[in-house]
């Protein structure tokens, strides 16, 4: 996406314009990019893929989802019982001294 000869380099303009829309500072306004033809990114991808490390194939592929909940938040409770493997009463989080979960006797 770099290389000057990337059959893709369009699709990452090095200007562009920022639509502003009432808005102060840069950061809030929407970058206005050229649309992205999937059929041409993934053949410019196809030829790359195989360069890929074990890591970077593994990263492309469809994971678990993680909800990191702290058991003072409201819902605590209630996620601990579906999908808990302790009760939350068993649950602590050690801030002092920094440690993972730990259960309380």
């Amino acid at each position: 996406m770099t290389e000057p000869e990337s059959p893709i380099i369009d699709f990452y303009p090095k200007e562009f314009h920022i639509d502003m829309n009432g808005k102060k500072m840069l950061w809030q306004g929407v970058a206005l990019l050229p649309f992205i033809d999937p059929v041409r990114l993934l053949d410019a991808m196809g030829e790359k893929y195989p360069e890929l490390t074990e890591f970077e194939h593994s990263r492309n592929e469809m994971g678990s989802d993680t909800i990191i909940v702290g058991s003072k938040h409201p819902l605590f409770d209630y996620l601990e019982g579906l999908y808990g493997k302790r009760k939350a009463k068993e649950v602590s989080f050690d801030a002092s001294s920094q440690s993972t979960f730990a259960s309380e006797d």
